[in-house]
């Protein structure tokens, strides 16, 4: 069974120290009641990799499968910590633990991703066993490049440190004070927010950090065609370009005549043209884009890959790249920039401010990193501020139709909702085609909807159904509003759509709260 998401394997995999599942067979169960608790916690069948051949110590002459790289292209990677699994030597150490970590941190998503909630987490997700020694924390931090955070099943006594039973003598006893149902649970409801994060991510752009291809780049390529069309214009019957058709003339005509006029008419100017490009470019006349000598055009180059990579979501190689860029030329927006979309996509939120304030430093026209810094500043509660930030990206750019968006999904924040529905509704009769229409609708409906204009929300809200019917909070405010305009039949069938496409466990739960408390009260007027 494959992954809920194309181009992966499998939803979890996990990995385990063989000695660890010798004595009771611990990891065993653990996964068996894992797999039940998936399936109470997911609509969908969710796929787990648990590989039961007693792969242990690692040595030179062992041959490793061949497909476990594949099978590591998962979502979630579940390392079962013990006091054997942290040992370089060790089988899942070297050949999954390591690899998941390098492999996840260069794939579509990265190693660390954004929820639903906006915190950040990792794919890596530990299941701790045991109180480990300060060397083995050590030793899977630098791995992870972070801390250590597990979901522990640990038994803690004077003199014990063991794995946690699913049916424990003495529970009361664990001086750690956790109970192994209730973090089987925790373990499945992580997996779900992460995937449902995943699963975001792969299916809607949504509002967040901007990231377009850098202008100088677009305008490099089209500098390349119109000087390869000028060159297209000369007339083949003209100086040295006659000369050189005719070397190859003499070949053509062998041909029979009726081709004459085809050849004649369309492979001779374009052989001229690939030989004059040919000629000037040997003698240094075309300067084609990023092959210059220059720190500009140097790091522009690399820029244009790390574009590449960001487009195929390998967001480490684009880093990388961006470094390299900044490196030769550290006075260059567009990389700063472009660096900061890539940070947020890796989960480092901290260093991309930093890097998009010095985008906005070095060009204050860099309409990308001023709609960046509003949408950091917004994540930081500096409301003011991200307005400012908004609408100069907007000033820069005034077709970023997602600082409109955003803006106006701001205004609906602070209680300004007219304000939203101004610079909303001029987005909405400026880009009628724009790929973020049903944002600015969602947004103009749920202006409308605090306003108690139910029947105006409605309207909107439906147009962005229309774009994007799987969207959990349009369908929420959809609820609302038809709640609010007495339409509780259709609001009860959103409610139950929106509870069912909430990724977010606790909006999802006080979701289906509300919708029990108005079926009920429906039922009760029905009866009356």
């Amino acid at each position: 069974m494959a992954s809920l998401i194309p181009g992966f394997e499998y939803d979890v995999f996990i990995s385990y120290r063989q000695k660890d599942n010798k004595y009771d067979r611990w990891v065993t169960e653990f996964v068996d009641n894992l797999k039940k608790e998936l399936e109470a916690t997911f609509k969908e069948e969710i796929s787990v990799y648990f590989d039961v051949n007693p792969h242990d110590g690692l040595l030179e002459t062992y041959d490793v499968d061949a497909s476990l790289k594949e099978k590591l292209r998962s979502l979630v990677f579940i390392p079962v910590i013990s006091r054997t699994y942290c040992d370089p030597k060790s089988f899942a150490w070297a050949n999954e633990f390591k690899p998941f970590v390098e492999q996840a941190s260069c794939d579509a998503f990265g190693l660390k991703i954004i929820l639903g909630n906006g915190n950040v987490a990792s794919r890596v997700l530990p299941v701790r066993i045991h109180d480990l020694d300060a060397e083995d924390v050590k030793l899977c931090e630098d791995i992870l490049s972070g801390v250590l955070r597990s979901v522990d099943f640990i038994y803690k006594s004077p003199g014990v440190n063991r794995p946690l039973r699913a049916n424990e003598d003495h529970p009361q006893d664990n001086l750690i004070k956790i109970y192994y149902r209730d973090q089987i649970n925790k373990v499945a409801n992580a997996i779900h927010e992460i995937i449902g994060s995943l699963k975001s991510a792969s299916q809607t752009p949504g509002q967040n950090w901007s990231f377009k291809e850098p202008a100088e780049l677009r305008t490099a390529a089209d500098l390349s065609f119109t000087r390869l069309k000028s060159l297209s214009n000369i007339p083949p019957q003209s100086g040295h370009g006659k000369e050189m058709v005719k070397k190859f003339t003499g070949r053509i005509y062998i041909l029979p005549q009726a081709w004459h006029k085809h050849l004649r008419k369309y492979f001779l100017p374009i052989l001229f043209v690939a030989l004059i490009v040919a000629a000037v470019t040997w003698k240094g006349y075309l300067k084609f884009p990023h092959t210059g000598s220059s720190k500009r055009e140097q790091a522009m180059s690399h820029v244009q890959k790390a574009v590449k990579y960001f487009n195929d979501r390998f967001y480490a190689p684009a880093k990388t790249e961006l470094e390299q860029a900044l490196a030769i030329d550290p006075g260059y927006s567009t990389a700063w920039s472009t660096l900061a979309a890539v940070n947020v996509k890796l989960g480092n939120l901290n260093d991309a401010i930093m890097q998009t304030i010095e985008a906005v430093k070095l060009d204050p026209k860099n309409d990308s990193a001023a709609y960046n810094l509003a949408f950091a500043l917004d994540d930081k509660k500096d409301y003011h501020q991200a307005i400012i930030w908004y609408s100069k990206a907007i000033e820069i750019d005034s077709a970023l139709v997602p600082a409109y968006s955003s803006l106006g999904n701001l205004y609906n924040r602070l209680g300004q909702s007219v304000d939203a529905i101004l610079i909303l509704s001029k987005a909405k009769d400026k880009f009628p085609h724009s790929e973020y229409l049903y944002l600015i609708y969602k947004n103009l409906g749920n202006a409308h909807l605090l306003m108690t204009q139910f029947d105006e929300a409605i309207k909107w809200l439906e147009l962005s159904l229309q774009l994007k019917p799987e969207e959990a909070e349009t369908n929420l405010y959809m609820a609302k509003a038809l709640e609010g305009a007495g339409k509780i039949t259709r609001s009860i069938d959103v409610w139950q759509k929106y509870t069912e496409l909430e990724t977010d466990s606790s909006k999802a739960n006080e979701a289906k709260k509300h919708l029990k408390e108005i079926t009920i009260r429906h039922l009760e007027d029905i009866i009356k």
